[in-house]
């Protein structure tokens, strides 16, 4: 009777830790963090718990997640405390990670701050949530400008023309069509090809 106790005692646990697992899975499911970021985000915000990082240091890696974003990059004699730990470089990633998949989506402080809570301690939820609010505008100004050095040009205008191969220095005799195009950039860009009467063709009808 003990040991069948014991045993239903055993499953009732395990299905409390089950659920309680699925339950966690499906809250995650719902966060605004991309589906490719989840793994790499969940086992940071494990390790904060774990390994129990000082409030101290994670403020400091929220500090330069906020910097790589909107500088491109690192002061060296200020980021000592990513070469010294694992977990404040891991813890690093993540916010830089979260802060930036929030600032894409353009996710509202109200979201943000719901969302962070779940994936780690209120104390260090708290303060990523105050990074966002404070510098939100300036990141997004950031991503913005990013975005449109990346831009690639768009086509402005394109002009045609055909002109015709009369002959060649080893042919008398070719009256070869081709069409010369010249397009403009909207980067001031001008572009000049030839094409074959079949390609142009090809291009016509396809």
């Amino acid at each position: 009777y003990r040991i069948s106790m014991a045993a239903s005692v055993r499953r009732r646990t395990s299905n409390v830790f089950n659920k309680k697992k699925i339950g966690q899975s499906e809250a995650w499911q719902s966060l605004f963090i991309p589906r490719t970021s989840t793994r790499q985000i969940r086992a940071m915000c494990r390790t904060l718990e774990e390994d129990k990082l000082p409030l101290k240091a994670f403020k400091k890696t929220v500090v330069y997640a906020v910097q790589a974003l909107t500088e491109g990059g690192l002061h060296p004699d200020e980021s000592d405390i990513l070469r010294e730990s694992k977990v404040a470089q891991s813890a690093f990633l993540g916010n830089c990670i979260i802060l930036r998949s929030a600032v894409r989506s353009d996710i509202e402080v109200k979201t943000f701050s719901r969302d962070v809570k779940v994936m780690m301690p209120d104390e260090f939820a708290s303060v990523l949530v105050s990074a966002y609010r404070n510098r939100k505008e300036v990141l997004q100004d950031k991503m913005t400008e990013e975005s449109q050095q990346l831009a690639l040009p768009s086509l402005e205008s394109i002009r045609w023309r055909v002109d015709v191969t009369i002959s060649t220095t080893s042919l008398s005799r070719v009256f070869r069509p081709t069409v010369t195009f010249s397009i403009t950039l909207s980067n001031g860009k001008v572009r000049t090809f030839e094409v074959s009467m079949e390609k142009f063709n090809e291009l016509r009808y396809n």
